[in-house]
């Protein structure tokens, strides 16, 4: 029974696609894997396995998780580690353990929808934020360093700290990644951008940092003020400028609300200014000149999703028999067509599809299964679309369809082939909203709203 059961295993993963590193304890659960002592040994072999369990003491398992992910082979694939290390939670993927099965087909089967190539860096992490589940890009504190973050998958890539945060700035505006959580916020020197400072108080009048508090009384019979220890005599308080005795707080004396004091110049103030010396260049800065940094944990974002799965700009629809256009094309297009319908007697359909509940959709089925649905209903779409059809992506869910020389009588098939998807579906449905416009019709100078104003008067079909 074993034999059979290891055999099954065998199978399921092969030894060119599953690895381990290290010293190895198989327990009955373990799949069948090709074992290597170094990472060394694997990366020479130009392999490229699916998924990689290091079991390597901290130091050297964090050198092996940075070459592992600095080679063209192994940066995307999956690496489980026995043990934790410092680099483990930003390089790896979790934990070793009897739940790598259901691991193992989640990566692949998100690995098998990547149409995106991995050359350029971007691309490389939006596919690396795609194939791990839940993956977060995380920045990692390095207080000896004057930047004191980064983020190591970058690193390991060949990013500087210094330009990972600017690059990852243009991959949010891009609508690839987005922010999951803010780590931390900094604040850097103007000059040399460390982040090193020493936080001191000074004084308002003459910036002398030798100041400290000071307990003062303020005689209501001469106005003079002073330190508490020049009121003392004896067991009693008296003014040392006129001698007046002060007995009663409120009446003859009260407690200013200056209680620090300069030891320069002698000032009394009630708050310090505050200054950041910077300790590489020196420079003193105030707070307000100081450049502030907002360090983020990200993630991928639809659009981003969307592109890793359709190797182009980024829409749930992705549609290559018709003409895709831009909405300002589209609307011009129309336009056009409804000129010539008008002219020749013609009739043209306009279709609008939309998916409804996207992201119910996709957190019921989860993100893998729920692309790999989408994609059946865009199949579906392109077994539909004419060459001779002009499409445009309306939103992020919707299409938008031009049919030359079709009545509203011919969509009776479009219809029922879009729906019938609804039956190869499991539990969670995509919800479809399908409406048709038809021209020729009275457009007006703005196509764009009176396209808005037909479809929310369409019936959906």
């Amino acid at each position: 029974m074993q034999e059979k059961y290891q055999n099954r295993l065998k199978l399921a993963f092969p030894q060119d696609d599953f690895i381990w590193i290290g010293e190895a304890e198989p327990l009955p659960w373990h799949p069948w894997f090709g074992q290597f002592d170094t990472v060394a040994a694997v990366l020479q072999q130009e392999r490229r396995p699916d998924m990689i369990v290091v079991s390597l003491p901290a130091a050297e398992q964090d050198h092996c998780l940075i070459a592992l992910r600095q080679h063209g082979a192994t940066a995307l694939c999956q690496i489980l580690v026995c043990n934790d290390s410092p680099l483990s939670p930003y390089l790896g993927n979790g934990h070793w353990d009897d739940t790598y099965a259901e691991k193992y087909q989640a990566y692949t089967l998100r690995r098998q929808q990547v149409k995106l190539d991995c050359e350029d860096i971007s691309h490389k992490l939006l596919c690396y934020l795609w194939c791990h589940q839940e993956a977060l890009l995380a920045p990692r504190l390095i207080p000896e360093q004057k930047y004191l973050y980064d983020y190591p998958l970058l690193t390991a890539w060949g990013m500087s700290a210094d330009d990972s945060f600017s690059w990852l700035n243009e991959l949010q505006k891009n609508n690839w990644i987005t922010k999951a959580s803010l780590s931390n916020r900094l604040r850097f020197c103007p000059s040399c951008h460390s982040g090193h400072l020493n936080y001191v108080d000074i004084c308002p009048q003459c910036q002398s940092i030798d100041i400290e508090h000071q307990s003062s009384l303020h005689c209501f019979n001469c106005g003079h003020v002073g330190a508490q220890q020049s009121f003392r005599k004896f067991n009693s308080l008296s003014c040392p400028n006129c001698l007046q005795p002060l007995r009663h707080i409120g009446v003859d004396y009260d407690r200013p609300i200056e209680n620090q004091h300069c030891n320069d110049c002698h000032s009394l103030f009630v708050e310090a200014l505050v200054e950041a010396e910077c300790l590489h260049c020196k420079l003193s800065s105030a707070i307000n000149e100081l450049h502030v940094r907002n360090v983020y944990r990200f993630k991928l974002a639809p659009h981003g999703r969307a592109f890793v799965r359709q190797g182009h700009t980024p829409s749930l629809f992705n549609v290559t028999p018709g003409e895709q256009m831009t909405r300002g094309q589209f609307y011009w297009l129309l336009d056009w067509q409804n000129k010539l319908a008008k002219r020749h007697g013609q009739t043209h359909c306009i279709l609008s599809v939309q998916m409804l509940n996207v992201a119910e959709f996709l957190s019921a089925e989860g993100e893998a299964r729920g692309f790999a649905q989408l994609d059946a209903l865009q199949e579906r779409l392109r077994s539909v679309i004419r060459v001779t059809d002009a499409c445009s992506n309306d939103t992020q869910d919707g299409l938008l369809m031009l049919l030359p020389m079709t009545d509203m009588s011919q969509l009776k098939s479009i219809y029922n082939k879009l729906f019938n998807l609804k039956e190869l579906q499991s539990a969670a449905k995509i919800e479809l909203s399908v409406k048709a416009v038809t021209l020729p019709a009275e457009i007006g100078e703005n196509v764009a709203d009176w396209l808005t104003d037909q479809l929310i008067k369409a019936k959906p079909m």
